[in-house]
Order: structure tokens, then C-alpha cells, then sequence
């Protein structure tokens, strides 16, 4: 008869649990993957301009990450880079060769942070978007939902600090 050894396997079993991925996403055509290893400091909508360019559509739906937490696959990822006319930053969009998926985000304001891509989770339905930035710049048909958090422009002011939620 086998002896199983049940403090090694349950020691076994929380490191791999500790290991695992929280959330696991990737592009269009497969190539590119990722695992994120916690849930977002933030998940949000951006209204702005660039992000309806960039997307194609209404907002773009939004994940910030600090980078250590962000694992990629080696795929190369090519990237575009933009340079705000508004503030005179780079934003830069990193996006699969082959399917043309935008798959994450940085940004020169906030280096140690990496923006993922909702919609490129294999379970997006996992994430809760509740907070909405640059409403003064979108769609009016858009609504937002009574416990959303909705700012006019960015949710930090240019100095850091806290902007103040619009009343909606």
C-alpha cells in the first residue's frame, strides 16, 4: 500500500495555489498570452478621446496592474506610440503582430503601472467595472450605473491628488 505523506501534500498543494494565476487572458489569434497574478488595483472605463480612437468604439475597458504582476508569454508584442497633444506624455499601446489585439498599455505618468485589456481575459466576466474616467469626452448615450464612481477627466488631478467624482 502507498503512505502518502499528508503535510508534504498539503504544503504542495498551497504553494501551487499560491502559484496559480488569478487571471489568465491572451490576443485574438492565441499568440500572445498572459497571466496576472491578482485582481486589478483598478478596472475602469476611459471616455477620452484616445481611447475611442484607439479602440474603435465607444470606451476602452481597462485593468492597472503594477508590472510585477503581469506575466507575459515571449510573443513580441509590437508597439504604437502616442503622444498626448494635452499634456505632452506618451501612452504607449502594445498590441499582437499578427491579430492586431491590443493587449496592454503603459504610460510615461505612470511607469510602474501596466494597463491590461478587459475584453482580452478568458473570463472577462470576472472583473467589475464600476469606475468611469473622461465622461466629459464621451458618448452621451452612454449611461453609467447608480454606484458608479464617474469622473469628468482623469480620476487623479495632474498634481496626484483625488479629482472629484461628477454627481450622475
Amino acid at each position: 500500500m502507498l503512505e502518502v505523506n499528508q503535510t508534504k501534500c498539503s504544503v504542495a498543494r498551497k504553494a501551487w495555489r499560491k502559484n496559480m494565476p488569478k487571471h489568465t487572458g491572451g490576443c485574438l489569434c492565441g499568440k500572445v498570452r498572459f497571466e496576472l497574478s491578482n485582481d486589478p488595483e483598478v478596472a475602469y472605463g476611459c471616455h477620452c478621446r484616445f481611447c475611442q480612437k484607439a479602440t474603435g468604439t465607444a470606451f476602452r475597458s481597462g485593468m492597472r496592474y503594477k508590472k510585477g504582476n503581469v506575466s507575459l508569454n515571449h510573443a513580441d508584442l509590437k508597439t504604437y506610440i502616442y503622444t498626448s497633444p494635452e499634456h505632452g506624455r506618451s501612452l504607449n499601446v502594445h498590441f499582437c503582430p499578427s491579430c492586431g489585439t491590443t493587449v496592454t498599455v503603459t504610460t510615461e505618468r505612470f511607469p510602474e503601472a501596466q494597463v491590461m485589456m478587459l475584453g482580452t481575459l478568458d473570463d472577462p466576466s470576472s472583473i467589475t467595472v464600476d469606475m468611469h474616467m473622461f465622461a466629459d469626452e464621451g458618448m452621451k448615450w452612454v449611461s453609467f450605473g447608480e454606484d458608479d464612481t464617474v469622473y469628468g477627466k482623469h480620476r487623479l488631478n495632474s498634481d496626484g491628488t483625488p479629482a472629484t467624482p461628477l454627481n450622475v
